[in-house]
């Protein structure tokens, strides 16, 4: 598919370059001239020096045959304006970037129609939303719901030398209704076998039925402590949506920041949470707010070493749980092997986001990546001309490195063996390395 893409900085790189990696015919529009210079010998892209918004250039790249544009530059208006100018020259699909949280009420959603956004991407709040649910599930390093809610993926670190460790997949008996999809070892993500083995320090992800995929908390004899006493370090975009979502769900809030207007701005939009002035660096500050005494600390500034810094500290005083932002991906690896519990980075988040909109439509419902975009989990409705219908999994030889981790059949959720058979309408959930997920998409599609 020929697709648009509105700003070359750190979101629009991002996302442009997992849509080369689908196989996209990928037009990058940007108005500085030294981004684009910049991108000449990084990414495999038509790139343009424009205003993104102007019908006349995107009447030059040619409109006709192009399936989405998306909007991402740092301007919320000069997004959405972008999208309208394209719905009018006949784009059928387009996704704005916006901070603006008001255009994402559900009471916007005629103004969204009429401006021709077809979704409204705040990448501040899709970062918020998921530490939220993170926090959530206290044991787990990441949580994807799948099948309106009947299928959950979870990931979990072995920080205890188990008696499972060193032991094949096959021969150990896990929780009934659930499945080892994937095993990251070292920064390498791997698909597991039944010769597979578990080992210290292996971030281990599970699949398989909701009800049944909690009890594995208690069968690695994970920590259970509750969360609830959070501090975060930085009243960013990030710092402030979090701390709305945190409150309303019942969390106790301490927020440290050294801008003092930044702090003024979120204390008239929080009741409970305490906002406080100062340096998160400063060990005295940390030890006086008694942040030792929190479940669980929260680096969102937008400098990575200070947010490493801020977690170790907090790690010294006895913080159980750390939680960082990155802006750069590389250093994800890089933090969790010193001792940081989860590590994120806003634009993977984004860039995820927008491409299960580029890959949705009527047989794929979600898809989720992981470990930054180590491995995806695609969620696929089967039709009646797809090559699974009617096959047991056994005589299925999927393209590229793939694992079938559950299948929802009506209202049963299924762990599947190689005897099950696939049918018209199920629900399956596939875990693959992202590399392979375009290939086995167009695979599942041919008639």
């Amino acid at each position: 598919m020929k697709i648009i893409v509105v700003g070359a900085g750190k979101v629009g790189y991002s996302v442009a370059d997992r849509l080369v990696k689908d196989e996209h015919d990928v037009y990058i529009v940007e108005k500085s001239a030294e981004r684009i210079k910049n991108l000449e010998n990084n990414l495999d892209v038509s790139l343009v020096n424009g205003n993104g918004s102007s019908l006349r250039l995107l009447q030059e790249i040619g409109m006709d045959d192009v399936g989405m544009l998306i909007a991402v530059t740092d301007s919320d208006e000069v997004n959405m304006l972008a999208c309208t100018v394209a719905k009018l020259g006949g784009i059928p699909r387009t996704i704005a970037r916006v901070r603006d949280n008001d255009y994402l009420k559900a009471g916007n959603r005629e103004l969204q129609e009429k401006l021709g956004v077809d979704l409204f991407i705040n990448p501040e709040m899709v970062t918020a939303q998921e530490i939220l649910q993170v926090l959530q599930t206290p044991a787990a390093l990441d949580v994807e719901d799948f099948a309106s809610g009947a299928v959950r993926l979870m990931e979990f670190k072995i920080r205890e030398h188990l008696d499972v460790c060193g032991r094949p997949l096959r021969d150990i008996e896990f929780p009934k209704g659930v499945l080892v999809v994937g095993i990251l070892r070292e920064g390498e993500m791997i698909i597991p076998h039944g010769e597979s083995t578990l080992e210290y320090m292996d971030s281990v992800f599970f699949l398989g039925a909701t009800a049944a995929i909690s009890e594995v908390e208690g069968w690695f004899h994970v920590s259970q402590r509750p969360t609830k006493n959070v501090v975060i370090i930085g009243a960013g975009l990030i710092g402030r949506n979090l701390t709305r979502l945190l409150e309303e769900a019942g969390y106790y809030v301490k927020v440290i920041d050294k801008n003092m207007e930044r702090c003024e701005l979120l204390a008239t939009q929080v009741n409970k949470s305490m906002v406080i002035c100062g340096d998160g660096t400063d060990m005295s500050l940390l030890e006086a707010e008694e942040v030792a005494d929190s479940d669980v600390i929260i680096c969102l500034t937008d400098d990575d070493k200070l947010n490493l810094l801020v977690a170790l500290l907090a790690k010294h005083l006895g913080v159980p749980k750390t939680i960082v932002r990155v802006g750069r991906p590389e250093y994800i690896t890089l933090m969790e092997q010193v001792g940081i519990d989860i590590v994120f980075s806003p634009r993977l988040l984004t860039s995820g986001e927008i491409l299960r909109m580029v890959r949705t439509g009527e047989d794929v419902v979600r898809i989720s990546t992981f470990e930054g975009s180590k491995a995806e989990a695609v969620e696929v409705v089967l039709t009646s001309i797809s090559p699974l219908v009617g096959k047991a999994l056994k005589d299925i030889r999927l393209p590229g490195k793939a694992l079938v981790g559950a299948v929802v059949r009506g209202d049963t959720t299924i762990v599947p063996t190689g005897s099950t058979i696939l049918y018209d309408n199920d629900h399956i959930v596939f875990f693959s390395l992202p590399e392979h997920v375009n290939k086995l998409l167009t695979y599942l599609k041919q008639g």
